[in-house]
């Protein structure tokens, strides 16, 4: 009776295990048949996973085409095209449309900014061109710029002359005179100041110059040596260093032309054109300090 009881417990056991075994089974089955529930077959062991993935980098770094070290220069006629096809900026919406380092231009600003400034030089001068006397003087200006490039300019020289040692040997040794020749004594003008250049310069090359090249066309009065007063044209150019925004070395070349009247070989006043140019060298101080910059 014992042995009929255990014999039916086991196999109720038996019975239990395999019904839960069966729904394992069913289980498992289900999970594989939901969408997602699969795993790709690199990841199904971890050794062949790891070497998969690493080939196929390996296989895609070499499908990509390599880049030569020399770079291909584009042709003249593909340049030409891209240009033709490049507006031109009129506007700073424009630039958006050029293309980069090709048709954009940087220009720097005046080092020297002279808007609404008076410019005061001074400068000490000699003459150039006249064979039998040498003159010395000093000159003064005082330039008002309207604009960075134009200004209007009062200016004042005065000078003192000497003859040279030609004019002395012909007075001494040959009786011959020299008061047929005309000699300036002051000059007194106004001229308008053009500023079109400017730049920079090296200097031993160990320091960079900012520099200003003007021109100037104006007219006065000129006082010669024997108390004539005559109209005077006067044209002038001058370029300036600068030292620091308010300071510059300068030098200057004028010529002014004038009539006046000389005595000829008959001891008869005759009217001459007379042309003297001038070289000097001196300062220049602007004021008051800038103050757009």
């Amino acid at each position: 009776m014992s042995f009929n009881l255990g014999s039916a417990r086991l196999l109720n056991h038996l019975r239990i295990a395999s019904i839960c075994f069966l729904l394992g089974l069913a289980n498992s089955a289900l999970a594989q048949s939901l969408p997602g529930s699969q795993l790709p077959e690199a990841t199904s062991s971890a050794p062949a996973a790891g070497g998969g993935e690493l080939e196929e980098l390996y296989d895609k770094d070499d499908a990509k085409p390599k880049s030569d070290s020399k770079t291909e220069k584009p042709s003249a006629e593909k340049v030409n095209q891209v240009k033709r096809e490049i507006p031109d900026a009129q506007n700073l919406s424009d630039l958006a449309k050029l293309a980069p380092f090709s048709d954009v231009a940087v220009i720097q600003r005046r080092f020297l900014p002279k808007t609404n400034r008076f410019e005061a030089s001074a400068n000490i001068f000699t003459n150039l061109n006249n064979p039998f006397f040498s003159s010395y003087g000093v000159g003064v200006s005082l330039a008002y710029y309207i604009r960075e490039r134009y200004a209007i300019e009062a200016l004042a020289d005065i000078s003192t002359s000497s003859s040279r040692e030609v004019t002395d040997d012909l007075a001494h040794n040959r009786n011959i005179t020299t008061t047929n020749l005309v000699t300036s004594n002051a000059f007194y003008g106004a001229a308008l100041k053009w500023n079109p250049i400017y730049g920079k310069m090296t200097w031993l090359n160990k320091t960079i110059v900012p520099f200003d090249l003007n021109f100037s066309l104006g007219g006065g009065m000129t006082t010669t040596t024997d108390n004539q007063s005559v109209p005077t044209l006067h044209v002038g150019s001058s370029q300036v260093f600068a030292i620091n925004k308010s300071m510059a070395v300068r030098w200057e070349f004028t010529w002014n032309m004038y009539q006046a009247d000389a005595i000829d070989q008959s001891n008869q006043s005759v009217r001459i054109t007379q042309n003297d140019l001038f070289l000097g060298i001196g300062m220049s101080f602007y004021f008051p300090e800038a103050s757009y910059r």
